[in-house]
């Protein structure tokens, strides 16, 4: 009997009927060669009666399950509550939809959807299965019964980002993940990010822009999805029954079916997919495609992806031409890009994570080698980020330092007593966190990736006589301005703002900078 931590992969035993049957005696056997670790059932009914999934993990209740059957897409919602009803935690399951197309044969059925049943076991594996898990629900469209609403099935779910204080290491400085919501739905308060709720869809972009793993959404964890996609990556390169993985919105109603040439990646939104998502996969060999599901956010995100590959495309060479069989005249097919493979990159991972994705696809690229044209692309699909400071207005305050949440800025003492910051734009995931805190408000940023920045790494912005605070001696960093503290402070205090310039802002703002002329007369 498996334990509860060990996977659960269960397959409808429906997929061996039907007009392109799956062998279920050579899918079993290949799946326990592939998934040694996971434990196999096959129950004959799980679609038409999903109440056999509770009657099946009663006795071990396992923390991570896969169901892979034919009627997935149309019964998600009550598989996954019947799911729940057998004490799988909704961070660790993972629903397949094994429908096959038409003209599909059965050596094609049988090796798509190993692979597909594989990849959503490496991204189970991986989920944090013990966070915390909160959801909106509504009412099913099509109506339901009062028995049906008791037992939460034909409802609809979506689940809301949770914030988790103990992982984020940047809770008060860091901004990166409200600047990233796209709905409002994030704000600071008292030193903590409030979610919420009803603001909220659940589309990623917070957990894709955090680093520090701050935020909890089911199907959004960046590793989980990283696995899944290097498990689809190598079953291409290994069978070669797809030529590409389909990135598709977890609510999109149209996608390819077992038999197309496609391995399809689910993620809550294509608002949280990156430009480096797609660069890794063009980099590993593979084709991409990109399926939103009609929501105007989601296919904004679609249409600034492809606009950016595409412009990326002309730069480096690789074709980016439309789907096959498109419409006529060359228009993109709505919600939908496709970019074919160039060259493999080498190794068997992919990194989803920003600026990591972008960076090493560019240097797979052979973007950043010496001898090359200059180049830059920019655009809303940019993953990375060009920062600029006008050194003449910088006070270097190190407030932007504080907030940014890669390291790309940086501010540092040299030999000769200078105070220099940097920036390096392969770090920079273009958040903006360094222009919304600027007090002296010289920071800027464009959305693009400068080849003549990225290969000469960090460049100095900015310089300033490193000396020290009058009052207290420590080591000055320059601090803000005079101007910037009468900006901030609205003239109501003169005795902070005006004098020498030789003062920490510590000690500005904490009262002990006041002139010489302002003490005699207290």
């Amino acid at each position: 009997m498996p334990s509860q931590e060990a996977p659960v992969v269960l397959v409808c035993g429906d997929v061996g009927a039907g007009p392109v049957p799956l062998r279920l005696g050579e899918l079993a056997a290949q799946l326990r060669r592939e998934l040694s670790g996971a434990a196999l059932l096959v129950l004959p009914e799980i679609c038409q009666a999903p109440e056999a999934l509770v009657v099946a993990l009663a006795a071990t209740e396992p923390r991570r399950v896969v169901v892979g059957c034919r009627a997935a897409s149309q019964r998600r919602g009550e598989l996954l509550a019947r799911l729940r009803r057998a004490g799988a935690p909704a961070a660790g399951t993972e629903i397949v939809d094994l429908q096959t197309a038409d003209g599909c044969t059965e050596k094609v059925a049988l090796e798509q959807s190993v692979a597909l049943l594989s990849a959503a076991v490496a991204r189970v594996v991986g989920a944090d299965v013990g966070s915390p898990v909160k959801e909106r629900t509504s009412l099913s469209s099509g109506g339901m019964s009062r028995r049906s609403l008791l037992r939460g099935v034909n409802t609809a779910r979506r689940f809301v980002a949770v914030w988790r204080p103990n992982h984020c290491t940047g809770a008060v400085a860091c901004t990166a993940c409200v600047l990233a919501c796209p709905h409002g739905a994030l704000r600071r308060a008292a030193g903590r990010v409030v979610v919420d709720g009803d603001r909220c869809n659940g589309c990623g972009q917070c957990v894709a822009a955090c680093r520090s793993g701050a935020f909890a959404l089911p199907g959004a964890e960046v590793e989980g999805l990283s696995a899944a996609a290097a498990v689809l990556v190598a079953a291409i390169r290994r069978r070669g029954s797809a030529t590409g993985v389909a990135i598709a919105c977890q609510q999109s109603k149209s996608v390819p079916r077992v038999g197309e040439p496609w391995l399809v990646l689910r993620v809550p939104s294509i608002e949280m997919v990156t430009a480096g998502w797609l660069l890794q996969l063009i980099g590993a060999g593979v084709g991409v495609r990109v399926i939103g599901c009609g929501d105007e956010h989601c296919e904004t995100r679609v249409a600034d992806l492809g606009h950016f590959v595409r412009d990326l495309a002309g730069v480096f060479g690789f074709s980016a031409e439309e789907e096959p069989g498109g419409p006529a005249g060359g228009e993109a097919r709505a919600g939908h890009e496709s970019v074919p493979a160039v060259s493999p990159a080498g190794g068997d991972w992919i990194e989803l994570r920003e600026p990591e994705a972008t960076t090493r696809s560019l240097a797979a690229f052979g973007a950043l080698g010496p001898g090359r044209t200059p180049w830059r692309v920019e655009g809303p699909g940019c993953s990375l980020g060009v920062v600029t400071i006008d050194s003449a207005g910088c006070s270097l305050c190190e407030v932007c330092v504080g907030v940014c949440p890669t390291g790309a800025l940086r501010a540092e003492r040299n030999g000769a007593g200078l105070l220099r910051l940097s920036v390096d734009s392969g770090r920079c995931i273009a958040c903006g966190a360094c222009v919304t805190c600027c007090p002296e408000a010289v920071a800027t940023l464009e959305r693009a990736v400068d080849g003549n920045l990225l290969a000469t790494g960090r460049q100095i912005m900015a310089t300033k006589p490193s000396v020290t605070c009058a009052t207290c001696g420590s080591p000055l960093v320059a601090g803000l301005s005079p101007a910037a503290l009468r900006r901030r402070l609205g003239g109501s205090h003169p005795a902070l703002t005006e004098g020498t310039t030789r003062i920490c802002a510590d000690c500005r703002l904490g009262g002990r900078s006041m002139t010489a002329s302002h003490r005699r007369a207290t």
